[in-house]
């Protein structure tokens, strides 16, 4: 998959505004697929997976991404910016204090996605990166393309089951991802089934795959929260350039 900074696709003309805590205003397109790579760059999403984070401002290179505050299970869609070594923060919506903050790398000419966890229960915040390089190659005729990540971060291994399909999605502990895999258009009724004992840990029916298009199943919450917004349940997301 090829993109282009100067691009912007056809359907998808979002531009995200990304400002500097003091001010200063830059810009990156967004990006578009099977155009021509333009050289050392990279292009990033940022899902906002932790539980613990009702909603938080994500700060990148000392400049904070203004088009809102990112909920619990949405996400930015990708845009391009210069590969190599970035400085990933998190704040919470309108402060200038960060709260946590890690260095990542971006590989030249990839697509990433950079899901922001909860790494343990064990402190009141512990939030942490995981950074995936998307391999966006084309799926067979036909089809789309899904994989599956365990971002739940006080649950077991689980399988992810496709009712009326048996491609395998199978063993994946916390932050632990399977390639994407091909998968026949149609609307599906996904499990995440603990990989030891079998059990359904949670559902979530009508997930609608359509043929080009590739998608991210992703458990996430928490086995033991009482909130019910935090709970173990499943989230479906497209990958949207």
């Amino acid at each position: 998959m090829k993109f282009n900074l100067t691009s912007f696709s056809k359907n998808i003309k979002r531009t995200l505004v990304v400002t500097a805590v003091a001010g200063a205003v830059l810009s990156f397109n967004a990006c578009k697929k099977d155009t021509p790579i333009q050289q050392d760059r990279s292009a990033l999403s940022i899902t906002n997976a932790s539980p613990l984070n009702d909603s938080v401002d994500f700060i990148l290179n000392n400049r904070r991404i203004t088009s809102g505050s990112l909920p619990f299970g949405k996400s930015y869609n990708y845009f391009t910016l210069t590969s190599g070594t970035q400085l990933g923060a998190l704040a919470k919506p309108g402060s200038v204090e960060t709260f946590y903050k890690a260095n990542f790398d971006l590989a030249t000419n990839q697509y990433h996605s950079l899901y922001i966890t909860t790494q343990t229960l064990a402190k009141a915040d512990s939030s942490a990166f995981l950074v995936i390089k998307d391999d966006f190659t084309a799926p067979a005729a036909g089809n789309g393309k899904i994989r599956f990540i365990n971002l739940s971060s006080d649950s077991p291994a689980y399988d992810l089951v496709i009712e009326g399909d048996t491609t395998s999605f199978k063993n994946r502990a916390f932050k632990e991802y399977t390639v994407f895999k091909n998968l026949k258009p149609a609307k599906y009724k996904v499990s995440v089934v603990n990989t030891t004992t079998k059990a359904v840990a949670a559902t979530l029916a009508d997930v609608e795959i359509t043929a080009g298009n590739f998608y991210t199943i992703y458990a996430k919450g928490l086995l033991g929260a009482t909130v019910p917004a935090k709970q173990l349940s499943i989230t479906s997301s497209l990958h949207r350039f």
